[in-house]
């Protein structure tokens, strides 16, 4: 996903630090060359039919579970006798595997793969292999967009937009709303009609997925009416205390002075707030699609729809998102050729695609597309991306350029801050532009 879930710059010290760190482990591994002929002959005899093990990192989310990992992991398995896959995970849910990455990297634990991690900030620091571009990469539908000055460094093969909204139809319709909202000023109402009929409008959390709420609702007039606004702010040409920032910010900030949010938002997490809509205590949820995916397992007694957040003018409709999950291999892997075999299984392979697409509501990215039967909700999905033409980048996602290293953390906090009355929305702008310019 979650997410897959992952774009921006490693501050100069992280850098170095990563690159030394790097520089120690490959000597460290120069140093095993130094084994007698006699060992490696004796080493090769015996571990002639053993199977290769990789370390695979992999991202659990309600979605993405355990078991489902594990089962595919068998199969891949099963179809290559001759590597053994030890899947490890985070030791609590982020969003993304970047702080565990980094640790296991400083530890020099490095996974041979790594799922949902800002593969442009490892690659940055020589983290990461780089992938041969061959036939197999060529059925990735606009596999260029994810070179980093001419290299591969991902596999991410599916579309996975974020920014959309999910809404409890009953609702909608008890509270007498019969037209989707577009504009800001036409979302408001809706909010205010929801609310006066005794609901509560809209839910957000206090943990890593205020990033996804605050990005979501403010994406569509920032990055789909400019989808190079990263490289327009490395370039110095933008702000994020431009005058369209600081509308959508002010919005935003509103729907929470007004009460539109659920009470106490920032003491719970996204597994409690997507329960929340789950239990039909909310009209309305802002989330990405893979929301679908947990909507369709959980059977609800009520439907639900979906329609992309406002823009000030009412145009769009605008997708900003992901290209999915994605797949990198260690720059010190001992087993680069198999290493890449999965990380090509977990992108490539029919079966794996298609139901890796339909338990994370996402959609296939490939050539030749290999599409699951979609619900009637992913079907609305399917619908809004065809009518928007593309999804753009946002959040950590590249929109031109990659943004900072650290900017959803920074989105995140900036999101929660905005949840308060008292919150002076100027500053908290003038502190997304100054983490910019300091980590740049």
């Amino acid at each position: 996903m979650v997410t897959d879930l992952k774009r921006r710059k490693w501050t100069k010290v992280s850098a170095i630090l990563l690159t030394m760190m790097l520089a120690l482990a490959m000597t460290a591994c120069g140093g095993n060359a130094g084994s007698s002929d006699s060992d490696s002959a004796s080493n090769d005899e015996s571990g002639a039919d053993e199977p290769v093990e990789i370390t695979f990192l992999s991202l659990i989310t309600p979605n993405m579970t355990e078991e489902f990992w594990d089962e595919w992991i068998g199969v891949f398995e099963e179809q290559n006798p001759d590597i053994k896959v030890k899947r490890i995970q985070a030791p609590s849910l982020e969003g993304l595997n970047d702080n565990y990455a980094k640790t296991l990297l400083t530890s020099g634990d490095f996974p041979d793969v790594l799922s949902n991690i800002s593969y442009q900030d490892f690659a940055k620091a020589d983290a990461l292999m780089e992938i041969p571009i061959d036939e197999d990469i060529e059925k990735i539908n606009d596999y260029e967009s994810l070179l980093l000055d001419g290299k591969l460094y991902t596999l991410q093969s599916y579309v996975q937009p974020h920014t959309l909204i999910f809404y409890n139809k009953d609702m909608f319709e008890e509270a007498g709303i019969t037209e989707l909202p577009k504009s800001w000023d036409e979302f408001e109402a809706v909010a205010e009609k929801l609310d006066q009929a005794g609901f509560t409008p809209l839910l957000a959390a206090g943990d890593w997925s205020t990033t996804l709420t605050f990005s979501g609702l403010t994406s569509p007039e920032i990055f789909g009416k400019n989808p190079n606004w990263y490289a327009d702010r490395n370039a110095g040409e933008t702000s994020y205390t431009d005058e369209n920032w600081m509308e959508v910010a002010t919005r935003y900030h509103n729907l929470a002075v007004n009460g539109f949010f659920n009470e106490g938002a920032t003491s719970i997490d996204y597994n409690q707030m997507e329960q929340e809509f789950l239990n039909g205590n909310a009209a309305m949820y802002p989330m990405g699609s893979w929301f679908s995916a947990a909507y369709e397992e959980a059977q609800p007694d009520f439907e639900v729809g979906v329609f992309p957040p406002p823009t000030l003018d009412g145009s769009g409709p605008y997708m900003s998102g992901s290209r999915g999950t994605t797949f990198a291999v260690s720059a010190t892997t001992e087993h680069p050729e198999e290493s890449v075999r999965f990380a090509k299984f977990l992108t490539l392979d029919p079966e794996f695609h298609k139901a890796f697409s339909e338990k994370d509501g996402m959609f296939s990215g490939l050539v030749d597309p290999i599409n699951y039967e979609f619900t009637p909700l992913q079907q609305e999905i399917f619908d809004l991306i065809q009518e928007a033409g593309t999804v753009t980048g946002h959040e950590a996602h590249r929109a031109g350029d990659f943004p900072v290293n650290g900017l959803p953390n920074e989105l995140a906090k900036a999101g929660q801050q905005l949840l308060f009355d008292e919150t002076d929305v100027k500053q908290v702008m003038e502190d997304l532009d100054k983490y910019w310019e300091d980590n740049k």
